[in-house]
């Protein structure tokens, strides 16, 4: 499976739904599932050195002013790339070493999926309460 680090902040605000859109100086022609996985920085809240998910990469696109808000940024290069990101699945975190580019993460028996039904919020759920499969899988591994 393909795979990207990001800083832990981004990473984690990416599978909770939070940014859709990921910018890059670079572009690929890759479309398909990716592993996000948390690079090694400490940052308080985060998890770092994890992979904690799986979305779908749908397009590259240049990046515009009107990717800022999904990508959780204030401003932008315009020679840059944003990476249209949807379909998010959350896994039972990996600890990884993560690299450069995009790269191929060979051990694809150890991602075991989170049921959707244990993390999407249902009418009714307060959103501001974590579920259990926030206290049991991040909570633990969060600096």
């Amino acid at each position: 499976m393909k795979a990207l680090s990001i800083h832990p902040y981004y990473a984690m605000g990416i599978m909770v739904g939070e940014k859709t859109v990921e910018c890059r100086s670079w572009k690929t022609d890759y479309r398909g599932d990716i592993l996000i996985c948390a690079t090694q920085k400490k940052y308080p809240g985060t998890i770092p050195g994890h992979a904690l998910g799986v979305v779908e990469l749908i397009d590259v696109v240049p990046f515009k002013k009107k990717h800022l808000k999904n990508a959780l940024m204030d401003d932008y290069n315009p020679s840059d790339y944003a990476w249209i990101l949807t379909n998010n699945r959350l896994i039972e975190p990996i600890p990884v070493k993560g690299k450069l580019s995009l790269w191929n993460f060979e051990d694809e028996d150890r991602i075991k999926y989170i049921p959707e039904e244990e993390w999407v919020l249902k009418p009714g759920d307060d959103p501001d309460e974590p579920g259990e499969w926030f206290k049991k899988f991040w909570e633990p591994l969060i600096i």
